[in-house]
């Protein structure tokens, strides 16, 4: 939504986005501020996403280019059957659906999907979009040569308070869906020793429950002995940016991420980040707002520990850094004039 509204705001270009229906959309439309949308009925299981309509819409549509958002959905055999039919160009952006991780839930599906329609749309892709040169990496693994085109995802420039920027609570923070892949097992490892040296500090999981992980990880938070890890439900709009912003540290200590947008909502907020190579954001050592650690719990907890150490106002600098190099960087409008830089690349290679 963020970069289709971007890309309305800074081309001039017609945008739209085609997607498939879903039972909550009428209550979430008024909240959509993207390209015109245009949604397609689902028939049989959503986790394949056969929408029959979905060419005949693409075609009347008549774009001169499509750029497919992820992998593994029937929306991928849409946009190549249109690109055969006229000849024109697609992009594909894989949103880390190639990593090892990644690729190990759901195999089945994903054997039957690559060999029916997957394997022939990636390596008919125009190009193949990346946020990271470890995302490449992956692209590479999975035997595509196609061009790659490496722009990261971008952030919306939120704006704090000053109450925000003055009232700190002593909590680390990770914010996001409770899976196996977030590695919260490693972080409530990682815990352990420090809720015994700062006990002063606490530890907030927040997020949505996926196939029972937040018992799992209460019940190994007790086996432990934690007794300041609180767990809370998924947060939205307002209630998210505010637990965001009101943090000391955001911990991400993922297995597998192409880029964790939370690592750079919270740097967006002033909020220094201590961060798994999980995830491609060795930044935060160069921009000295955080650290970028090996998997696992300890060097997660002595990254923790580095900052937990640090003094209220050395922690406000970090994150202060973390947010200048947001702006600078990964602003919507500037990651929407490099994509249609991109585009119009693909396009003249397309015609030449």
């Amino acid at each position: 939504m963020r970069l289709s509204k971007a890309q309305c705001a800074t081309s001039g270009d017609i945008v739209s986005v085609v997607g498939l229906n879903h039972p909550d959309w009428p209550k979430e439309a008024s909240k959509w501020v993207g390209g015109t949308p245009y949604l397609f009925d689902v028939i049989g299981p959503r986790s394949l996403g056969y929408a029959p309509n979905m060419l005949s819409g693409i075609e009347a549509l008549n774009p001169d280019i499509v750029h497919l958002h992820g992998l593994w959905m029937h929306s991928g055999r849409s946009v190549l059957q249109w690109a055969k039919k006229t000849r024109k160009p697609y992009v594909v952006s894989v949103h880390g659906m190639l990593s090892d991780v990644a690729l190990s839930y759901g195999r089945q599906k994903k054997r039957f999907v690559l060999q029916w329609f997957q394997k022939e749309v990636l390596e008919r892709a125009a190009a193949i979009h990346v946020t990271s040169s470890a995302e490449a990496d992956e692209v590479f693994k999975f035997g595509l040569n196609n061009p790659l085109i490496q722009i990261p995802n971008g952030v919306e420039q939120l704006y704090l308070s000053v109450n925000q920027t003055s009232t700190k609570d002593k909590v680390v923070l990770s914010l996001g869906r409770f899976h196996k892949k977030k590695g919260l097992s490693l972080l409530l490892k990682a815990w352990q020793p420090l809720e015994k040296e700062f006990p002063d500090w606490s530890l907030l999981l927040v997020g949505p429950d996926q196939d029972g992980e937040v018992n799992r990880l209460k019940g190994l938070s007790s086996e432990l002995g934690l007794s300041k890890v609180r767990f809370h439900g998924q947060v939205w709009d307002k209630q998210k940016i505010d637990i965001m912003a009101s943090a000391s540290i955001f911990a991400l200590p993922s297995l597998s991420e192409n880029f964790a947008i939370t690592v750079a909502e919270s740097l967006m907020l002033g909020v220094p980040v201590v961060c798994s190579k999980g995830a491609p954001w060795q930044g935060l050592d160069e921009h000295k707002c955080g650290k970028w650690v090996d998997i696992g719990p300890e060097p997660m907890e002595h990254g923790l520990r580095e900052l937990m150490c640090l003094s209220p106002e050395k922690l406000q600098d970090m994150g202060q850094r973390g947010r200048e190099w947001m702006i600078q960087d990964y602003s919507w409008d500037s990651i929407a004039l490099a994509m249609r830089s991109e585009y119009q690349s693909v396009l003249e290679k397309s015609v030449s």
